[in-house]
Formats: structure tokens, C-alpha cells, sequence
């Protein structure tokens, strides 16, 4: 491999330090000790390689420098520089005959002994090497053992120039009236259902299912006071048919209970295209049973943290009265500039009103204002409320990486879902690329 040396403006030290390029050939822009091996013929021994020290000192303009002692004392300073497809490694030997040498062999080794990689994409930040970008956006903590570059809370998820948003990427985008309810009388047994979900931080570890439960209402007979015992289907063979439809909403329970239990039950790391299916699967069981709920009394939601850990005593603070409502939300997608960024954030509008989400579980909206539940209109609509939603909100693209922006993620964007530019006076236009672009003078 021809060797070459790293950009002028992102050096911190001497320019004339060599840096040698190291291929990252893995997704997501790991660094594996296999590919090390390629370009450093690893030493025979465990000597070699025990009493080694190595520690980060710092990361500015693009470099991470690292303090390495070797065992018999001597001490050499690495310089890391990551490309979009590249590792660049300097050292303060200089690397004769612009070889990887030894020092720079040992420090890349130590990175990737624990996992057998390292993860270079916490390094790669093009356009925020600067001092100015790097202060205003970035939190960056050095440790002796580690580097952490966060993007700061008020810039939400942070668009980075050739990865766009590297290991946060969003779902895959694809183009694509009053009820009267039967309430019994107070003081009465009854049999109600409620929509088990995990809250926000912990919605992946399930999804939501439709669990029967029974309780008793109050005097007045409008809401459940009193929650005696969930209705699991492994264990209650004949549940109550009191209602109309009760028979297929059962049955939808017990086909998500039985997709869901045997997922969480397993020890083993999941697979994620099991998973995929089995989302898919219970959000189209979800709007088969949708307009069952809508005229269902005592609907409530149950906060359920981990699925396992269901039993049939409910837990009563975490019961929340709720009513599905039939409309499904539609997401719109609002373009903001402010200088030297642009900003992307959605809105949830249901009907002709735009909602606030505060809780986010899979698959639905849970308005607070009114008390209403609302399903979302697709699998593809629900993950990416969640990415936005996950990421504050807000999506920040730098000015110099706009065109880069456009193409790779609003174009797709804009083919599913309605895109506004909102300018300084609030008035708000559909998206045009080349129209903004003028409009702006670049």
C-alpha cells in the first residue's frame, strides 16, 4: 500500500510527521486486528506485549494523541487521524522507511485486545476539527483509557460529511366520530384490556401486546378502580366473552404473547431479523384489533419494563386509563437555517392539530392532552418517529455539508414525507433544494 501523509489543516503537530494509512475494510469503521496483522507481522511471545502503557493525552483538530511506555521504559507518542475509509498513524520515531513500526503496532494492538477492534467512528468528525465548530458543538471528554466526542444536547443528532449518521442511521424509508361504549353498572366485575408497553428508554426490550385483565369498576361505573388479575394465556383457558368481538380480541392477545415471550426469554444475543418479523407481525395484529379497542370500555395502558417479569397481579400506579382513537397520525418534516446549520425536526400532526409527544413506546402515540391512543400508520412512520424523537428532535447539518445532506438523506426523505423550510418570519414553503440554495445566495 502507498503510503502518504495526512491533510495540512488537520495536523496539531510538526507537519512534516509522517502518517501511515491503515484500510478500514469493516462496516462502521472498525479497526480489526486481522486487518492490523496485514500491515504489522505481530511478534511471537507474550513478553512483547505484557507491560506495555498506553493513554490518551488528548483530541484536537482531528488527532488523538496517544502516551505509549513500553515495558523497558522507553516512551513514544502515537498520533491517530481517521479518514472515511482510512486510520492515519504517526509516531514520534517518525517511522523509518515509512513503515508501520513497532510503537505505533503496540498502541493499535492495546486499542483493539479487548473487543478485537476499535471503533474509529468516535474519532471521525470532519468539519468540527476546528476549534470554533468543536467548542460549539461537541463535548469531548479524554480519559486515560478512552475518548468520548458527544454532539451537545441542543444540537440533537449531529449529520457527519461521507456517513451521514454512522451507527444512529434512521429506519430504512421506503416510498410508499363518537362511539357509544357499553359501561356496566358500579361496583362491578369486569373484563378490560390494556396495551402493555416499555417507556421510551426501555421500549426495545419489547413490543407492545394487548393483555386482558380483570377488575372492578367503581360506584359510578365509568373507570376500573380495582385491578384484580391479568388474564396470560398460559394460564387462563376460558377468558370471559362479556362483549362483542371479545372472542377475536383474545385471540390476538394470545398471538402476541406467544410471538413476544419466547423473544425475551432467551439468553442469547438477539437476532434482529427475527425481531424485524415479529414487529411487523404485531403491529399488523395491532390494527386488526384496533377498531375492536374503539368501541371496547375500560381500555388502559400498562407500563411493563420487562416482559418477563409479567404477572398476573397487575401493578395498579402503573395502570393509565386510555381510548384508541381511530385517526393515524402523519408526520411533517420542518427545515430551519441559522447561519452556519441547518436544523430538522418533525411535527406529529393528527387530523388538523399538531401534537406534542412526550411518551413514545413502539407503535403508538400517546396523546396526554386528550387521553387518546393513537396507532401509527406504519412499522417504517413509527421507527422513524422514534429515531427523530430519540435524537431531541432535532437534526443538525452543517452549512459546508448541506449538498452532501441533500442528497443523501432529504431527497430519500422528501419522496415519503412532506418537507417545509421555515425561514426567519415563520413562513413556511415546501422544500426545493435549488430554490433554498438561491434563495440563501450561496
Amino acid at each position: 500500500m502507498t503510503a502518504k501523509k495526512i491533510k495540512q489543516e488537520a495536523v496539531i503537530i510538526p507537519a512534516d510527521l509522517f502518517f501511515y494509512p491503515i484500510s478500514l475494510t469493516q462496516p462502521d469503521q472498525l479497526l480489526t486486528q486481522d486487518e492490523l496483522y496485514r500491515h504489522y507481522e505481530p511478534p511471537r511471545g507474550r513478553k512483547v506485549y505484557m507491560g506495555n502503557q498506553d493513554e490518551f493525552v488528548s483530541f484536537e483538530n482531528g488527532i488523538a494523541t496517544v502516551k505509549l511506555q513500553l515495558n523497558d521504559g522507553s516512551i513514544y507518542y502515537l498520533y491517530l487521524h481517521v479518514e472515511k475509509d482510512e486510520l492515519h498513524t504517526g509516531c514520534t520515531c517518525r517511522m523509518p522507511q515509512e513503515k508501520l513500526c513497532f510503537h505505533a503496532f503496540i498502541c493499535l494492538f492495546n486499542l483493539t485486545w479487548l473487543r478485537e477492534t476499535f471503533n474509529c467512528q468516535k474519532l471521525y468528525w470532519p468539519n468540527f476539527y476546528n476549534e470554533g465548530n468543536s467548542r460549539k458543538y461537541l463535548n469531548i471528554k479524554v480519559s486515560r483509557r478512552d475518548i468520548i466526542v458527544e454532539v451537545k444536547p441542543e444540537y440533537g443528532l449531529i449529520y457527519r460529511s461521507q456517513i451521514g449518521f454512522g451507527l444512529h442511521s434512521p429506519p430504512l424509508l421506503i416510498e410508499s366520530g363518537d362511539r357509544t361504549l357499553l359501561i356496566k353498572a358500579g361496583d362491578t366485575s369486569v373484563y378490560a384490556y390494556a396495551l402493555c408497553f416499555a417507556p421510551d428508554a426501555y421500549r426495545n426490550r419489547h413490543y407492545p401486546i394487548l393483555m386482558p385483565f380483570h377488575g372492578k369498576t367503581d360506584k359510578s361505573g365509568l373507570k376500573v378502580s380495582a385491578f384484580t388479575r391479568f388474564s396470560l394465556p398460559d394460564k387462563e383457558q376460558k377468558p370471559s366473552e362479556d362483549y362483542l368481538n371479545q372472542q377475536q380480541l383474545n385471540e390476538i392477545s394470545k398471538t402476541m404473547y406467544e410471538i413476544m415471550r419466547p423473544l425475551t426469554y432467551k439468553s442469547e444475543l438477539r437476532d434482529e431479523q427475527v425481531w424485524c418479523e415479529a414487529k411487523a407481525t404485531i403491529f399488523t395484529l395491532w390494527k386488526k384489533a384496533l377498531p375492536f379497542l374503539a368501541d371496547h370500555p375500560y381500555n388502559h395502558t400498562y407500563l411493563l419494563y420487562w416482559f418477563k417479569y409479567l404477572r398476573e397481579k397487575p401493578t395498579k400506579s402503573f395502570m393509565q386509563a386510555c381510548r384508541y382513537n381511530l385517526e393515524c397520525p402523519t408526520l411533517s418534516f420542518m427545515l430551519t437555517f441559522h447561519k452556519d446549520r441547518f436544523n430538522l425536526s418533525v411535527e406529529v400532526i393528527i387530523g388538523s392539530r399538531i401534537i406534542a409527544v412526550k411518551q413514545k413506546p413502539h407503535f403508538f402515540i400517546l396523546d396526554e392532552q386528550t387521553g387518546n391512543c393513537y396507532l401509527m400508520n406504519s412499522v417504517q412512520d413509527d421507527g422513524l418517529l422514534n429515531w427523530m424523537l430519540d435524537s431531541k428532535n432535532k437534526i443538525t447539518a452543517l452549512k459546508e455539508d448541506f449538498e452532501e445532506f441533500n442528497e443523501n438523506f432529504l431527497i430519500g426523505l422528501a419522496e415519503c414525507y412532506p418537507i417545509f423550510f421555515t425561514d426567519k418570519r415563520g413562513s413556511r414553503t415546501a422544500y426545493d433544494y435549488n430554490l433554498l440554495k438561491s434563495g440563501l445566495g450561496w
